[in-house]
């Protein structure tokens, strides 16, 4: 017989609970949907991890410290661990929700990239659905197998990108970077190792990275003391005095393998970083 972690499900009701804990950068530890009955209220209350309720419709009040938001469909509110809050259901109006508790090494790294804190409880989107799915598609997944374990994670895995997608735009007006300077430079030098015989700019690895040009040119300066196209422009020369001094192929072969599709730019490139023309470099040593 399969165990399960405890689910309760109920016509308006359905909840997972007792999920096993870790170490990991995010874990699960419940998640719920429900169908509020008038007035219905839960609180005051402190809670140990974050949680973040997703209203799916109605309206209701959530209450933080000494400040109330009245809420609506599409509208999030997190708790965070070790504060006190209160929320209730509209009277006429009852809200249904769905929410998700986690923790992990990154959860509040996660939230502060959508714009989330308790400072900044509250937040609204535009489409409620994909949460909706995602916290049914773990209540789904409640038995205890080796399987369902990596469908909870990658479920919850959704549900915290899909805030930083929907979120993070709207609610970080300053410049904000989620990872160190070196990161972004370690990055861009693994995808230049890897695309530089490709007619690849500075602006395209900035754009496939996902940060802007003049951030990348301050992350390369800070760590390389170099500009991103100055370190472009010498891998690439490299590249070529290696294939100039160990291969027999042709100036423009060499030239469209290093990146250029013009064999005349390359050779006026590669005369101004060594010195010396491409054929003048290959003839200096016996090739």
């Amino acid at each position: 017989m399969e165990k399960k972690a405890d689910l309760t499900n109920l016509t308006h009701y359905r909840c997972l609970e007792s999920v096993e804990k870790s170490g990991h950068d995010l874990y699960l530890c419940y998640c719920g949907y429900q169908d509020c009955v008038p007035g219905h209220a839960f609180g005051p209350t402190v809670r140990n991890d974050y949680l973040v309720h997703i209203i799916i419709s109605g309206k209701g009040t959530y209450t933080v410290g000494d400040k109330s938001y009245n809420l609506a469909s599409g509208n999030i509110f997190l708790i965070a661990p070790g504060v006190t809050t209160y929320y209730k259901a509209d009277e006429d109006d009852p809200w249904t929700y769905v929410w998700f508790g986690f923790n992990g090494l990154k959860a509040e790294k996660a939230l502060r990239y959508a714009g989330l804190s308790m400072d900044t409880p509250v937040a609204k989107v535009t489409d409620v659905k994909p949460y909706a799915d995602n916290v049914n598609g773990i209540l789904e997944a409640c038995k205890l197998t080796f399987s369902n374990e990596f469908k909870r994670e990658a479920y919850l895995y959704a549900l915290v990108a899909r805030l930083g997608e929907d979120l993070h735009d709207e609610n970080n007006t300053s410049r904000e970077f989620s990872y160190s300077y070196q990161t972004y430079v370690d990055y861009t030098i693994d995808y230049i190792e890897h695309n530089y015989s490709k007619n690849i700019k500075i602006t395209d690895i900035a754009n496939y990275i996902g940060i802007n040009r003049s951030y990348l040119t301050s992350c390369f300066k800070k760590s390389m003391n170099i500009s991103p196209q100055r370190f472009l422009l010498e891998y690439r020369m490299k590249k070529a005095e290696n294939l100039l001094l160990s291969t027999t192929k042709s100036i423009n072969e060499i030239s469209f393998e290093v990146g250029y599709e013009d064999s005349l730019a390359f050779s006026k490139v590669f005369k101004s970083y060594s010195g010396l023309s491409p054929k003048s470099y290959r003839a200096k040593s016996g090739q």
